[in-house]
């Protein structure tokens, strides 16, 4: 235990019940040094470097201007979430902690940008508030995992709430609509309507407990955990890669994290795809009369 986090360091021969009794029982692995994830990491060092022209991109903001930063910061991105070379080699990170990826889906595998400087950031690259990601998904059998593309610190990193593991929160889950935030998006791309649920009345910053690991390292944690990003005042921009993975068996087996407080009406299903042939979970979901009797399935 580290200040009330169950962490927890798995070989990679850890099986997928054994990870998620473990997982949605709010522990929290991490994988150290494993090969596929140092080939990962070099991959979106390159393009990383590629696009932002910089041997080192974490002090972009002050090698350029901030809107050159958000452009090619936001090209970086872009790039990562299509590269066939970065779906092959995050597969051949989850095959490598243990993970049976023929029951597995996926959102998106992400390059994030968390900027040090106001004038740097944007919707998508931003402190992340305090959240339980499935306050948005309301899939309790969504597994988050999250690694440094460079070396961070405890004030560049992300943050756990482990007191608040099996805690109500008062948040937004009820009243937030997917739906309704790409209509206010599509019609104004700076809308002021939230990109997901948040905490009305939010801890401190302060009882957050910072995750420090090493490129090459990658950490799983359950998507009902509270986290946030630790604000980033480094004067060094962090550069970390995650995707959000739910496995068919788990739906099938019912092993989940429990609701404490997710309000959501519907289960964004239909965000997640399967990492080898593409298919919708939601379809899945409904084809193989998976038993979702707690919300109803929402189709894109």
């Amino acid at each position: 235990m580290a200040n009330g986090l169950d962490l927890r360091y798995p070989s990679s021969s850890q099986n997928d019940k054994d990870r998620a009794n473990a997982v949605f029982s709010g522990a929290v692995l991490i994988y150290r040094a494993l090969p596929a994830m140092y080939e990962l990491v070099d991959c979106l060092r390159e393009i990383t470097r590629q696009e932002l022209g910089l041997k080192d991109p974490c002090l972009a903001e002050s090698e350029l201007g901030s809107a050159d930063f958000r452009l090619r910061a936001g090209r970086a991105r872009q790039i990562v979430r299509q590269s066939d070379d970065v779906a092959r080699l995050y597969k051949a990170v989850l095959l490598e902690t243990g993970v049976d990826v023929s029951a597995i889906f996926y959102d998106h595998f992400k390059l994030r940008f968390q900027p040090s400087n106001d004038i740097s950031r944007t919707r998508y690259m931003r402190d992340l508030p305090v959240h339980r990601d499935t306050w948005g998904s309301k899939v309790h059998a969504q597994i988050n995992w999250w690694a440094p593309v460079w070396p961070v610190r405890a004030d560049r990193t992300i943050g756990m709430f482990p007191a608040l593991w099996n805690v109500p929160v008062s948040n937004t889950s009820a009243a937030w609509s997917y739906g309704e935030f790409k209509q206010h998006l599509n019609a104004d791309k700076d809308t002021n309507y939230p990109m997901l649920p948040h905490c009305a009345d939010p801890p401190l910053i302060s009882e957050a407990v910072p995750i420090v690991i090493a490129p090459g390292d990658i950490m799983a944690f359950s998507g009902a955990h509270l986290h946030c990003s630790i604000p980033n005042r480094s004067g060094v921009a962090r550069i970390s890669t995650e995707t959000r993975t739910v496995s068919a068996r788990d739906l099938h087996h019912s092993r989940s994290a429990k609701n404490v407080d997710c309000d959501a009406s519907v289960s964004q299903l239909h965000w997640f795809r399967h990492v080898e042939t593409g298919e919708s979970l939601a379809n899945h979901a409904l084809r193989s009369e998976i038993n979702l009797s707690e919300s109803a399935v929402s189709t894109p």
